[in-house]
């Protein structure tokens, strides 16, 4: 049986808060990205697989930065979505980090 991870409760609720926005009415993220958010939000088990698709959402680190209301910001959502968050008011990569750490242990 492949290995699967369940996400910290941190990107949990970060996941959370997204589908929040988009149920405020928010249009941000794909259907992909939705679906991700969910699976996070629930705490759903994550494969390697997953871990590979979440880490390389870093990449959108450049495009979750935003002032105003979170929820208004397509970008800041979507980083939210995968599980991503904010220190301080900037984007924030830990959940990648923790994703990595399982990836070099598999």
């Amino acid at each position: 049986m492949p290995k699967s991870y369940k996400p910290p409760k941190y990107a949990q609720k970060n996941a959370q808060k997204a589908l929040n926005c988009l149920r405020e009415g928010s249009d941000a993220m794909t259907k992909v990205g939705r679906n991700r958010a969910k699976q996070i939000a629930s705490g759903s088990r994550l494969s390697k697989k997953d871990l590979k698709d979440i880490s390389s959402f870093k990449r959108h680190k450049k495009n979750a930065e935003y002032s105003g209301k979170l929820c208004d910001d397509k970008g800041a959502v979507a980083w939210l979505g995968w599980g991503y968050g904010f220190k301080k008011g900037k984007p924030s990569i830990r959940f990648r980090k923790w994703t990595q750490r399982k990836l070099n242990k598999s």
